[in-house]
């Protein structure tokens, strides 16, 4: 999906926000009590259903990204390398591509960034941004081991620095999640690779 599609698809269904009401929003929201997630049909690399019903038991980082938005695609190689040490922590890393070219989007990219830990999970339906509010990506959602949403980033985050590594290892350990756990925005300088 590009990205005028997305944000056409996002007006009709009433999410689209101004941009100075997204860059507001920007950072950690922690939710007041886990929210549970609607159903997603999630796909893998070779169309077989890959969903978060199969990861009950597991923190879960879940990345909302697609190919034409910068920040996400800059992202990705820290969401890359932070996926062996999370899981070695306890967390899951799934980067959920919602991009209209499903896998051959995600492969092109993967490819062009280098990419091998991550892996190919598409939103072949392109109803996971409006059934998660997502109205800007990237977007990242905390969930914790009972698959409810406990907090979401919005915005590319630091994800490999040490406030994330408290981050991740309350969420894994089921501890409560606080302010002082936000990661800083990516510092992002340039057109991405």
């Amino acid at each position: 999906m590009n990205r005028r599609a997305f944000i056409a698809a996002l007006a009709a269904a009433g999410l689209a926000r101004p941009a100075s009401a997204a860059r507001a929003a920007q950072g950690l929201t922690i939710h007041s009590a886990p929210r549970p997630l609607p159903a997603l049909d999630i796909r893998d690399g070779n169309g077989a259903s890959a969903g978060l019903d199969g990861l009950r038991g597991q923190a879960v980082l879940l990345n909302l990204w697609a190919s034409w938005c910068l920040p996400c695609v800059a992202e990705l190689p820290a969401l890359d390398r932070l996926k062996p040490k999370a899981e070695a922590m306890g967390v899951r890393v799934v980067a959920l591509s919602l991009d209209r070219g499903g896998k051959v989007a995600v492969v092109n990219t993967y490819a062009r960034l280098g990419i091998k830990t991550l892996d190919i999970r598409t939103d072949e339906a392109r109803a996971a941004a409006e059934k998660l509010g997502a109205s800007v990506l990237p977007v990242t959602l905390l969930l914790d081991s009972q698959g409810r949403e406990v907090a979401r980033y919005v915005g590319a985050a630091e994800w490999e620095g040490p406030v994330a590594a408290r981050l991740l290892d309350a969420l894994a350990a089921g501890r409560p999640l606080t302010p002082d756990m936000a990661p800083p925005l990516a510092k992002l300088t340039g057109p991405a690779p």
